[in-house]
């Protein structure tokens, strides 16, 4: 017999701290809504029972909630077992019955650890935010709060973006008769007076007849080898879903939900057709590989990989507690289960299905020619790459062969030249986050876990510290206020250093090498060292001479205020702006009235917009910095 606790039954509670600070910080637990009545009937089902196995997630959440259900079960007197299941198959299944282990206090240990961390934090940083700037709902979460870090420094780096232009400089003309550009090397961006010097120089200039005798003194040849990419793991699900089908997080976990529930297909009965889609791994197991294999050796035999399947090295902060996402049955190809799927749950059974199989598949193989042609002290080079084997990119489909002209070139053949080109590039300003990056830097530096990367973000939307437009995340302004404060007297407790070291003495509670009580009672003593400490106040951020990010925090300040301190003038009333990303640049006087500022936003195109302060008494506007 088989019940769901559907997640967590028990928590600290919601409006309460729920931690015993005088008694080694115990926590207090309390049943969730609707999960004492649910678990009532669970226990009448154990009754009539001989054993009870306790099949939660073999991670640390997992056994708080294994926990949980022993510390209720416990009172039937039965013998009561752990199963930790990597993954959902009746070989694992027979394997983990025939263990027959108990829980791991270890990992409770870690977990409590952790949870008790997260609600010191909430419960004494958030009373702290209120009372400084004035604004009694907010709240603050430690993983939240560096996510939002993250965003709020993009946005910085931005608005601070200063564009550089620069020049590139190409020889036009033939190698054995076949026309070619070749590019001048250079470590560092060129300036234009640079380009004149080398024309000079190489003696383009003044008279190009000069140039003669351009020899192909090098060749070098470099094997290419790309291997496929590894199957799904939430972060890289939610990131692929989101380029190729433009879903967003929560989107694609409610499909991916909907998949690995199951459908009911031609028999009648319902199958589970994904495996479970919260994973920081890309581990896949040897069942489920031959399984891919068989599929493979039926339809795409040429591209099936034949060497040792090497999965590689797992990420560093990854727990491994499941599988990769991949499909329950790679047989069941996408078409042949269309008409019981929706169309969005069709694509993205077709995404991780076609990813599944594409891990398993041979590399792509070829070689990479670069020509090298000196002029005095100048390099100018010419490459290009052969592909002998395309590997995994002809899967599902045969890629396009391009026939390439074969330059049979050998070294002290001669580049005739006939023209050259400057082209004029500029640098690119940083791109914002988008949900998938977001999230593929949560699972690469070890911030939050597979099962919460959307709820992060979907709470800093709901808290309106962050905003959405066209698939690019900014701040608010608020968010801006709120992180400028935390940055400036919490860094310690949200930036990724602590992050990394936190989760490193997480795995030393695990490893029985560290103490839970030590942990929590050293974060506490920290947290309330800052606390009693002065409140050090919001300041321009940026190097002398440079532009500045400066906050506005006083929300009091009147307008005739803002427009005597020289921060420009709003509309009074105007609360519309209030969630957009919204800065002042220093020293940055606007350049059409000269009496106004520049201020910026995230536009709704996912740009920033520039704009007076003194709007609409002045329309400067551009989208050029």
């Amino acid at each position: 017999m088989v019940v769901a606790t559907k997640g967590h039954i028990k928590d600290l509670p919601p409006k309460s701290y729920g931690v015993d600070l005088s008694n080694q910080f115990e926590p207090e637990y309390e049943w969730l809504k609707g999960k004492k009545s649910l678990f009532t009937t669970i226990t009448t089902k154990a009754k009539k029972c001989s054993l009870i196995y306790i099949a939660s997630d073999p991670d640390r959440e997992g056994e708080i909630i294994a926990k949980h259900c022993f510390d209720e079960l416990s009172k039937l007197k039965k013998p009561i077992y752990r199963l930790r299941l990597k993954e959902i198959t009746k070989e694992e299944l027979q394997s983990q019955i025939q263990k027959k282990i108990g829980l791991d206090q270890q990992e409770i240990e870690s977990q409590i650890a952790r949870r008790v961390i997260d609600r010191i934090f909430g419960f004494e940083v958030s009373p702290d935010l209120w009372k400084h700037l004035k604004i009694p709902s907010l709240s603050a979460g430690r993983v939240q709060s560096t996510v939002l870090h993250w965003i709020c420094e993009r946005e910085k780096e931005i608005q601070n973006f200063s564009k550089e232009n620069y020049f590139q400089l190409k020889l036009i003309g033939t190698l054995n008769e076949n026309p070619i550009e070749l590019k001048y090397q250079s470590k560092e961006k060129l300036k234009q007076e640079e380009i004149q010097t080398i024309l000079n120089e190489i003696q383009i200039l003044p008279d190009p007849s000069r140039l003669k005798n351009i020899v192909l003194s090098n060749l070098k040849i470099k094997k290419i080898k790309r291997n496929p990419p590894k199957a799904f793991s939430t972060a890289s699900l939610l990131e692929s879903s989101f380029r190729a089908l433009q879903f967003d997080s929560k989107k694609t976990m409610r499909l991916a939900q909907s998949l690995f529930e199951g459908k009911k297909l031609h028999a009648g009965e319902t199958v589970g057709l994904i495996t479970y889609m919260r994973s920081d791994s890309t581990r896949v197991s040897e069942s489920k590989q031959d399984l891919g294999e068989k599929y493979l050796k039926e339809h795409y035999p040429n591209l099936l990989w034949e060497g040792s399947r090497n999965q590689g090295k797992q990420k560093k902060f990854s727990q491994d507690a499941h599988e990769a996402i991949t499909p329950i049955n790679p047989s069941l190809s996408p078409e042949q289960i269309k008409s019981f799927l929706t169309l969005d749950e069709w694509k993205l059974y077709q995404l991780i299905w076609e990813r599944f199989l594409t891990s398993l598949l041979k590399p792509e193989i070829g070689e990479e020619i670069v020509y090298e042609f000196p002029i005095g002290k100048h390099i100018f080079e010419h490459s290009f790459e052969t592909i002998s084997d395309p590997g995994f990119k002809n899967f599902p489909r045969p890629k396009e062969k391009r026939e390439k002209i074969s330059l049979n070139a050998k070294i002290g053949d001669l580049f005739f030249y006939e023209s050259y080109s400057v082209e004029e590039k500029e640098t690119e300003p940083p791109q914002r986050y988008t949900q998938g990056k977001l999230i593929q830097k949560m699972e690469d530096t070890g911030v939050g876990r597979p099962s919460t990367y959307a709820t992060i973000l979907e709470t800093l939307k709901l808290r309106k510290y962050i905003v959405e437009y066209k698939k690019n995340i900014g701040p608010s302004q608020l968010g801006l206020k709120v992180d400028s404060y935390l940055f400036l007297n919490f860094f310690d407790l949200i930036g990724e250093s602590f992050t990394k070291d936190l989760e490193s003495k997480l795995d030393q509670i695990t490893d029985e090498k560290a103490s839970r009580v030590k942990l929590v009672a050293n974060f506490y003593d920290q947290l309330k060292q800052i606390l009693k400490s002065p409140r050090k106040k919001m300041v321009s951020i940026g190097k002398e001479n440079q532009s500045k990010v400066k906050y506005d925090t006083d929300e009091k300040q009147t307008l005739s205020e803002k427009v005597k301190n020289g921060k420009g003038s709003e509309k009074k009333g105007n609360t519309k702006n209030q969630n957009q990303s919204l800065t002042y640049i220093e020293n940055k006087t606007c350049p059409k009235c000269l009496d106004g500022y520049v201020k910026t936003k995230l536009g709704k195109n996912g740009k920033t917009i520039y704009f007076c302060s003194r709007y609409p008494h002045c329309d400067y506007i551009t989208y050029d910095n």
